[in-house]
């Protein structure tokens, strides 16, 4: 929303705690002293509501109206709230709304699946008993082979425990139906005795039913009473022996399996045929039916108790573009919580996309910052010289948005078909179109246009509500469908007929009409996004290798770079629209730590030289390399000599070797270990040399020897590669600082990813969520304490040794009391771009933050290893000549470095040789 409420919560800065069983909020509590003398102002936690056993992330809820037992009880999370107000700190929980997980330990779930259409739960997940956009019995996506085979190998079992009787598959739990107890519970040769026979009648009166609380107040009943026998000796063993009769009986088990209000199947089925919404393609999570008013109310129970208790001041709702309704939810949320809670939505907005400003939120989670960053690190010049070495290497000059085209094709063919087949026959069974129209179609013609929509829909999803849609979102659907018939003109007639169905019809349809176009058009888009998502962030990303530092969350291989002036438009119109946005650089979604996307930033002011040393490398390895190679430019293809990595996933290799190893002199970190786990994860989200989901082996060990043989510290190429890291490690440290500063200056509110205060040099999870070394990071804390009142050497000494970490530490410490010390003028503070003149004004990036008569100036450096090589200097060491920066004339000349505590006046023009010698980043406050 363009204002904030008066009582707005500012969170001023936050900082991401990734909880699990391994850090809980006893370790937080820990924390707290540390957190709080650093400058945190907000704890920005990770879903802590209970979920599956052992979740790493929190992300696989099973009840969100408890807190998680594996990280702590509501009354530490209270406890907590109260030291975190003595000490000025808030929360920002992170809320999963979209989705839970597929488990026995979700009572909702496993009610739905025990009682179907008579369980209160009934109308929670988006499956059939929901929405007629489903069709069957919800399936249970876990057997390993076909169901004959499954019965034959006794890998599906009857058991039971916790009170009911369930069936066992593959370390998944089912509850049986209660229809099925009588058959399970007469399965004994023995005659039953007095107590189950009376106990079996009691299971008549059941069927009856049709009232689910009525329902569930006599099945509690019926299970109570069996518990009770079953803890009886003689009752006891009575179901013991019936259970195992019926595993012996692979008949009687398999009708068992066929009549439950669920229907078992195996993982490649579900490519094919879904009847439940899943969270993109993940099987193990199922979606909420969150438009319902109910399902709603008891998803945010605990989180409106919470907020309204002030434990939580803020919320980062995740996977919003999952939502039926995202408005209409964002609407509610905001009922719920007050006008004065700050709420944020992960939303990834492609170049030129925005948010809806009617969005009653303060902005996004921050993927659009980290793209906006990354690229202003990007020298734009080098793109050319990058696309034309990549077409060259891989033979191929495909064009981007034909692989980005191609990938979201090969995604919704090969994964998403279901949800394909169930947006068709939904739009058939709504009557959308006149059967004559459909009768001219040749059979799979309205399928494939509506799925050639879905893979033309360039950002990840659209948001109308209401039909007619507005006329802004009519022209784009309009385009797209222009544009489906351009490449597929015998698609052309299908075209028509949604054309008619969303567009033509509308304006003179009646309500009803509208309401059951605009039903699919919302359920459309409800796809569009993790097609998207799958084809493009976990797939393209993995594949499309010319430049791997824009394969980012939030950012897109198909950018290179942005202008400063291109810089300066997006953060004055965030100031504008998003001021309490989260200023972001990394999460625990991001493909690359923070300071790897900056160190590979460095090879743009170095392509000649990045891609001279990449020639040289591949000779030295040319013996690890099979002498035929040919690119593999579609998923799911593999190489005829497949025991080696190709030439695309060499160079991918090397690039995140370049921009992931540790910095020159430091602790290895287990890096080979982290290495070998990165690239099998890389693989299997590439898809190129893979079955199904599984990587071939034999490609993949070819890629695991020579992996093995590049980090051969004996070798030639690791003697030639570690001269190269050294020196782009040390131009990264520029670019890392210059990120780090931007982050805490630019409008928005910075947010710290947990453990990026030091070196993050992580990959995609999990190796980004594994354990962070706090205990050195409090003691560079308590050594800085005290002697950072030395100014000037301080700073000096923290750059001589800047490969330790400890300078981007100190240098985001101090950015934090600033940022406390002067909240209101990096919140309301206007953003002022600065001219920037001389001879390498082109190398500089300078603006201002004012608000009242308080005034602060930034310049960084961009681009700086050309100026080093051209000049054989260090950075800290180049003569920036007649390079200086204009102040406006309403702001005092005077500046301090709020850095380094040099101090100057010369008029209104600040030397850029002055402000960037101790360190490479200058933070000045005029005045």
């Amino acid at each position: 929303m363009n204002s904030n409420s008066l009582f707005m919560y500012n969170p001023i800065a936050t900082y991401r705690i990734q909880f699990n069983k391994d850090f809980t909020l006893t370790h937080l509590e820990s924390l707290l002293p540390y957190l709080q003398t650093i400058g945190i102002t907000t704890i920005y936690a990770s879903p802590i509501f209970a979920a599956t056993p052992e979740s790493t992330h929190g992300y696989d809820g099973v009840d969100p109206n408890h807190i998680n037992p594996e990280i702590g009880t509501i009354e530490q999370l209270r406890a907590l709230t109260q030291r975190l107000h003595r000490a000025g700190m808030g929360w920002l929980q992170d809320i999963v709304p979209n989705h839970m997980a597929y488990h026995v330990n979700n009572e909702w779930l496993t009610d739905m699946l025990e009682k179907g259409p008579v369980s209160r739960f009934a109308q929670f997940f988006d499956t059939s008993l929901a929405s007629s956009f489903f069709r069957g019995r919800i399936i249970a996506p876990f057997l390993p082979e076909s169901m004959e085979e499954t019965l034959a190998q006794g890998k599906l079992t009857l058991a039971y425990e916790q009170d009911r009787l369930v069936f066992k598959i593959g370390g998944n739990t089912l509850p049986l139906k209660p229809g099925s107890y009588e058959a399970v519970l007469q399965a004994n040769i023995v005659e039953a005795n007095d107590a189950v026979r009376q106990l079996l009648t009691v299971l008549s009166p059941l069927r009856q039913l049709d009232e689910p609380e009525a329902y569930t107040l006599a099945w509690d009943e019926f299970r109570e009473q069996l518990t009770s026998l079953v803890n009886t000796p003689q009752t006891g063993q009575y179901v013991a022996d019936c259970v195992k009769a019926i595993n012996g009986d692979s008949a009687t088990l398999r009708r068992l399996a066929d009549e439950q209000h669920y229907r078992f199947c195996t993982e490649p089925e579900t490519r094919l045929a879904i009847n439940y919404r899943r969270f993109f393609a993940v099987n193990s999570l199922i979606c909420l039916n969150m438009g319902d008013e109910l399902v709603f109310e008891k998803v945010h129970s605990l989180t409106k108790e919470l907020i309204d208790e002030d434990v939580f001041q803020g919320l980062r709702v995740d996977h919003v573009d999952g939502l039926f309704d995202p408005a209409q939810y964002l609407k509610r949320l905001r009922e719920l919580t007050g006008k004065d809670t700050y709420v944020v939505v992960e939303k990834i907005l492609q170049a030129t996309e925005r948010l809806p400003e009617s969005w009653p939120v303060q902005g996004t989670s921050g993927y659009d910052f980290l793209a906006i960053v990354n690229n202003v690190l990007t020298d734009g010049r080098s793109e050319s010289i990058f696309r034309e070495f990549y077409q060259g290497l891989i033979g191929s000059d495909t064009s981007l948005s034909k692989r980005i085209r191609d990938r979201k094709a090969y995604f919704l063919a090969q994964f998403m078909g279901g949800e394909l087949d169930n947006l068709y026959q939904y739009f058939l069974s709504l009557n959308l179109a006149d059967e004559v129209n459909l009768e001219t179609l040749a059979a799979g013609e309205l399928k494939l246009a509506i799925g050639e929509l879905l893979i033309e829909c360039p950002v990840y999803r659209y948001y109308g509500n209401q039909f007619p849609m507005p006329d802004d979102e009519a022209k784009v659907i309009r385009n797209l469908l222009k544009t489906v018939k351009e490449n597929s003109p015998n698609l052309a007639m299908a075209v028509r007929v949604l054309d008619g169905a969303l567009l033509t019809k509308p304006p003179v349809a009646d309500k009803d009409y509208n309401q059951r176009a605009l039903r699919f058009y919302q359920r459309l888009m409800q796809f569009s996004s993790p097609l998207m998502a799958k084809g493009v962030e976990d797939t393209l990303l993995y594949t499309y290798n010319c430049f791997i530092g824009h394969n980012e969350v939030g950012d897109s291989p198909e950018r290179f770079g942005i202008s400063v002036d291109a810089f300066h438009r997006a953060m004055e119109d965030r100031q504008k629209h998003w001021p309490l946005a989260q200023n972001t650089t990394a999460t625990h979604d991001t493909k690359r730590g923070e300071d790897v996307r900056a160190r590979l930033n460095v090879l743009t002011d170095l392509a000649d030289e990045w891609l001279t040393e990449v020639q040289h490398w591949q000779e030295l390895n040319r013996s690890l390399i099979p002498k035929d190679e040919s690119e593999v430019d579609s998923p799911g293809e593999t190489t005829e000599t497949a025991d080696r990595p190709d030439l695309n996933d060499e160079y991918f290799i090397y690039q995140n070797l370049l921009g992931a190893y540790p910095m020159p002199g430091q602790d290895e970190d287990d890096f080979p270990n982290r290495f070998h786990i990165y690239l099998e994860k890389a693989l299997q989200e590439a898809k190129r040399h893979t079955i199904g989901w599984v990587v071939d082996d034999t490609y993949q060990e070819g890629v695991r020897r020579f992996t093995e043989q590049l980090l051969d510290q004996k070798s030639a190429f690791w003697k030639r590669f570690q001269v190269f890291h050294r020196s782009i490690a040390d131009f990264g440290i520029v670019n890392s600082l210059t990120q780090t500063l931007l982050k805490f200056t630019c409008p928005g509110v910075p947010d710290i990813y947990q453990g990026g205060e030091g070196w993050d040099l992580s990959l995609v999870d999990p190796d980004n969520r594994r354990p962070v070394d706090f205990a050195t990071r409090q003691e560079w804390l308590a050594d800085g304490m005290a002697h950072q009142q030395a100014g000037e050497s301080f700073w000096a000494e923290l750059w001589q040794h800047r490969f330790d970490g400890r300078i981007k530490f100190w240098l985001t410490r101090t950015l934090l009391q600033e940022r406390q010390q002067n909240a209101t003028l990096f919140l309301k503070g206007d953003y002022v771009p600065l001219a920037v003149h001389g001879t390498y004004h082109d190398h500089v990036l300078a603006f201002a933050r004012q608000h009242e008569l308080a005034w602060y100036v930034v310049v960084v450096p961009l681009y700086a290893a050309q100026l080093c090589r051209q000049q054989n200097q260090d950075v800290v060491s180049i003569d920036w000549k007649d390079t200086h920066v204009l102040l406006p004339n309403n702001a005092p000349s005077a500046w301090t470095n709020q850095l380094s505590g040099l101090t100057g006046d010369e008029g209104h023009s600040v030397a850029v040789k002055r402000v960037l010698t101790t360190l490479p980043v200058a933070l000045l406050r005029l005045g």
